[in-house]
């Protein structure tokens, strides 16, 4: 053992002494060679050495950093600049344990704007992409979200969807009117959207829509006001009445907007403000938009501060990784405190935006007063944070040790694992399997099973049993995905679903292992050991975890049900088009992965799928649109049959 860390050591050693002095990037490496951290450096050899330099100043995250290094690689730039880059591109790709992570690893919604469509939407997204399309936040709050889709619908009439995968749900998709009947959707008669569908907006028209939102998105209210003002009096002139009352009423929702925003500096300069505040473990990063002098948003970040070797080298980290996101970028980014990279990040931001963007700590003035307003976010912000995180963490106490109490188990149960069945008569079985650690959700943990057996018949018991006995199948064979064992496996059901459950731990030698069924329709807990089921009071924290737990099962199997359902029916309308083999099916379904999205797609888009031809795919469309409509309305009742 002390060979191999003396050979280890010797590499190290050997490494470090063959640093370049130059710009790069560099990667920390554990013994199974999964990279633990990138860094960029102005000269890799001082950078790198200063890791593994004596001092009593280390704090605890480079002491365990330390601990862990087992191999160096590098990569060496031109420029700083491009080492910045670099270093934000191996970060995204390698995700490395000891680079600071947001808590809890959430992906912030952004409202994104694709040009290439003829009437483009407006796109709710979980992340960026270097497509040639706007991307405006993200918003780490659900209600501005909500509150800023509904001001572009009702001012805008702009299209709104949202965007999962591939795949684009809960909005109005525009058709090609010429292979269509047109007819309007709600939103367009409750004067929500513009009727581009229906071609109720010309493109040009449209065209002008979509730059005002950009315009409203990006802070610039003036100027849309400004802008339409000048179509108000434009369509009043040519005695456009109607249109000129539709204009000036999108004028007043603007100033109305306007109007509950406070000017917080003088300037017309656009500027992002960041606060800082840091307790317990945790960082606030509080981010103030302003923009034309006026404050337009205000968002909190939550970090682990333990992440990170400094507040400075945190701040840092986090413009790298904001900025890379495509997000509109200002003329100023203003701080709480100096960072070592200011001057590259500057460049980079530059270069980004086509113009001069300065990284300053101000001193005084006006900008000093937004900073302090940003402190002061910051430090309410993580407050608040912590408290929510203390009561959340009380109530999981107090929660697992009534389930102990009532479970009469030797101490409070870890591990809780939670199953449900999803079918559709019988058909399309899937089964579910969530995981809960102290619990909070386990995500990592959480399995999805396609049923094999019983297709055809809704016999739910023998369902849960075969999820179960290949659940703990795997564990005994000593599968690394189910090597852990629960402290109590509770399904979605009552006493019959339990008594299945009982069963095939019995079978499979793991009787130690507590069962718990919970039904829906009184919420009662069933035990197999007990003659009559507990009913738990409606607030107990107890109920209140099992109950969640239970629904994340739940929503957990529909998600995969649904998935495979669609392609079920997807699967079951090629199969009704002659010229589509095995073949052709498995490379329509990897291209669009839905009956919605095959039956959006013009003849142009079938024929590009490898293997199509031109005959075959007007023969798919003409299908789908004529003699599949009574196929696809009987599918969609039986679905909706399914939901309710």
């Amino acid at each position: 053992m002390q060979n191999n860390r003396d050979l280890e050591n010797e590499r190290l050693r050997s490494k470090l002494a063959a640093l370049p002095d130059c710009p790069g990037v560099y990667m920390f490496k554990d013994s199974d060679g999964k990279v633990i951290y990138v860094g960029k450096a102005s000269s890799l050899r001082n950078r790198v050495r200063s890791y593994f330099a004596s001092s009593g100043e280390r704090n605890p995250w480079h002491y365990k950093l330390r601990q862990r290094i087992h191999d160096i690689e590098y990569l060496t730039t031109r420029t700083e600049k491009e080492a910045l880059i670099l270093e934000g591109n191996l970060i995204k790709f390698y995700r490395p344990q000891f680079n600071i992570r947001f808590k809890d690893d959430k992906h912030y919604p952004f409202l994104k704007i694709p040009f290439q469509e003829p009437f483009p939407p407006l796109l709710i997204v979980r992340a960026t992409k270097d497509d040639g399309a706007l991307y405006f936040g993200p918003f780490t709050s659900s209600k501005a979200l909500k509150e800023t889709i509904d001001i572009i619908k009702r001012t805008f009439g702009m299209r709104v969807m949202t965007l999962v995968g591939n795949r684009r749900l809960s909005g109005c998709p525009w058709r090609d009117t010429s292979k269509l009947m047109p007819r309007a959707c709600l939103e367009y008669h409750i004067m929500r959207c513009s009727g581009p569908c229906i071609g109720a907006v010309s493109e040009e028209d449209y065209g002008r829509l979509v730059k005002d939102v950009c315009a409203f998105l990006d802070g610039r209210h003036t100027q849309v006001i400004e802008e339409l003002r000048r179509q108000m009096m434009e369509a009043a002139q040519k005695l456009e009445f109607e249109r000129a009352a539709k204009i000036r009423d999108q004028i007043f929702a603007i100033e109305r907007v306007i109007e509950k925003q406070s000017v917080v500096i003088g300037a017309c300069e656009d500027v992002d403000a960041y606060g800082y505040a840091e307790k317990g473990g945790w960082a606030c990063i509080q981010m103030l938009t302003v923009r034309s002098g006026r404050l337009i948003g205000s968002q909190s970040f939550i970090v682990r501060s333990q992440d990170a070797k400094s507040p400075a080298d945190l701040l840092s980290a986090f413009l790298k990784q904001h900025y890379s996101s495509l997000v509109p970028i200002p003329q100023s980014i203003i701080l709480p405190m100096p960072i070592e990279d200011a001057k590259v990040i500057s460049e980079w931001l530059s270069d980004k935006r086509g113009s001069k963007v300065t990284v300053q700590v101000p001193l005084r003035g006006k900008l000093k007063e937004l900073l302090n307003i940003a402190q002061q976010n910051a430090e309410q912000a993580l407050a608040s944070e912590l408290e929510q995180s203390e009561r959340e963490q009380r109530f999981l106490q107090e929660a697992l040790e009534s389930l102990r109490r009532y479970l009469a188990l030797d101490r409070q149960p870890r591990r809780i694992e939670c199953f449900d069945i999803s079918n559709l008569h019988g058909h399309v079985a899937v089964g579910s399997m969530v995981v809960f650690q102290d619990g909070r959700p386990d995500k990592s943990s959480y399995r999805r099973f396609t049923i094999k057996m019983h297709e055809g018949f809704p016999d739910d018991y023998a369902m849960m049993r075969e999820v179960l006995k290949r659940r703990f199948s795997r564990l005994l064979t000593g599968d690394e995905k189910f090597s852990t064992p629960p402290d109590i496996v509770l399904v979605d059901g009552g006493k019959g679903q339990a008594n299945c459950a009982i069963q095939v731990l019995n079978e499979l030698g793991l009787s130690s292992i507590k069962v718990a069924g919970l039904a829906k329709e009184h919420e009662l807990i069933y035990l197999p050991s007990e003659p009559a089921p507990i009913a738990l009071p409606y607030n107990d924290p107890a109920l209140l975890l099992l109950q969640r737990i239970r629904d994340e099962a739940h929503s957990f199997a529909i998600r995969h049900h649904r998935t495979r359902r669609r392609k079920f029916a997807l699967r079951s309308v090629l199969d009704g088009v002659h010229g589509i083999g095995s073949v052709r099916k498995q490379r329509l379904l990897m291209r669009f992965g839905s009956l919605e999205e095959l039956k959006r797609a013009s003849v142009d888009e079938l024929a590009s799928v490898p293997g199509m031809t031109r005959d075959v795919a007007k023969r798919l469309w003409e299908f789908l649109h004529t003699e599949q409509a009574s196929h696809s309305a009987n599918l969609e009742q039986t679905e909706r049959e399914h939901r309710s």
